[in-house]
């Protein structure tokens, strides 16, 4: 099967039905890119066509970062996942958070909500301090460690922070001088001049509801489209990327680019599964930082991460098999991705992505 032909089938066909779609896929195995496609246009005008250089925002997906730059300070004894938050973050420990640890924050069982009431304005929500501070000050909903619910958008700033406080530098210092990141690449935090020429316009579809809250996070469609947003660096949901830097990035995850792999299994086992788990079904729950997705007795077979709207990057740990998708339309249509990653041999529960 010629599966970069077989790839765009399936993506043109799409673009038949959804004109103003783009989208990027692409397949990596041990290092190699196997398939990479690009198809339809990264402005509604259609002055611009999607190529490996488009950016799309990515939502959640950016969740995997933070994930290994801890996994790797764990493996280098900077970090370990038992440690308190306390014994980096002293402030952190404020009502009902005290006996916090490291993996509660990786495994999203801290109680920590995911969306806090100083969320009321764009400047609130880029000025660092201000967050923090409203985490520091917050309560947490349960003890930490006994239940399990995502942290949605507070995840960036409890592990970022916790990055910063370990090693003495930024958040994007850090993954810049350790995970190869820089300001000019396909997978980037906090926007500039050069960057924002390449990212692509993204809008709802038709299908999918805009979310609302108290927090001025939301809608999260109007929430990137703000400059302030764009600009910041918070790893929980500002990424962006082309479906190339996220697979590059994957790939270096597990072929042990950034940590070995012991740290790997260690990174990708688990601590509490999701209640209402069939048993014969396969599972979702969180590894360091990580999405798993795997049959009940192995559930770290499969990892990475999804974000709102369907921009998705998943590994095989085993085989070394990567797949990862970007889309300007939120919600993407058909569950093109389903059909993508198939050719691949990926499969992936219901849901696993972020809705």
């Amino acid at each position: 099967m010629d599966l970069q032909k077989e790839a765009r089938s399936i993506m043109q066909e799409i673009k038949g039905k959804y004109p103003d779609i783009g989208m990027q896929f692409c397949l990596m195995k041990k290092g190699k890119v196997i398939v990479n496609v690009n198809e339809g246009f990264a402005s509604f005008d259609k002055s611009r066509k999607v190529d490996d250089s488009t950016l799309f925002p990515i939502y959640s997906t950016s969740k995997i970062v933070p994930g290994a730059a801890i996994t790797k300070l764990i493996e280098e004894g900077v970090i370990s996942p038992d440690q308190k938050v306390t014994d980096f973050w002293p402030e952190f420990g404020q009502n009902g958070k005290e006996s916090t640890l490291v993996r509660h924050l990786l495994h999203h069982t801290s109680g920590v909500p995911q969306r806090l009431k100083a969320q009321t304005s764009y400047e609130a929500i880029s000025n660092w301090k201000t967050m923090t501070t409203a985490i520091e000050e917050v309560a947490c909903d349960w003890i930490p460690g006994t239940r399990t619910r995502y942290q949605s958008l507070s995840y960036g700033w409890l592990t970022a922070e916790l990055i910063q406080r370990a090693t003495g530098m930024s958040f994007k210092d850090y993954i810049i001088k350790n995970l190869g990141f820089s300001d000019e690449a396909d997978f980037v935090f906090g926007l500039n001049d050069n960057t924002e020429k390449l990212t692509s316009d993204f809008k709802l579809s038709n299908t999918k509801e805009k979310s609302s809250s108290f927090s001025k996070c939301d809608p999260l469609d109007d929430l990137m489209k703000e400059p302030l947003i764009r600009r910041m660096v918070q790893p929980g949901f500002n990424g962006f990327a082309s479906a190339l830097g996220l697979a590059y990035f994957m790939d270096s995850v597990v072929n042990e680019k950034f940590f070995n792999r012991q740290s790997l299994l260690d990174a990708t086992s688990i601590a509490h599964r999701p209640e209402k788990t069939a048993p014969t079904c396969e599972v979702k729950c969180w590894g360091y930082g990580f999405a798993l997705s795997g049959p009940v007795d192995n559930p770290g077979l499969q990892l990475g991460h999804g974000g709102y709207g369907g921009t998705e990057v998943v590994a095989h740990r085993d085989n070394q098999t990567v797949c990862s998708f970007t889309t300007n339309i939120l919600g993407e249509p058909e569950c093109v991705k389903m059909k993508l990653y198939a050719l691949a041999g990926i499969t992936l529960r219901e849901g696993w992505a972020e809705k």
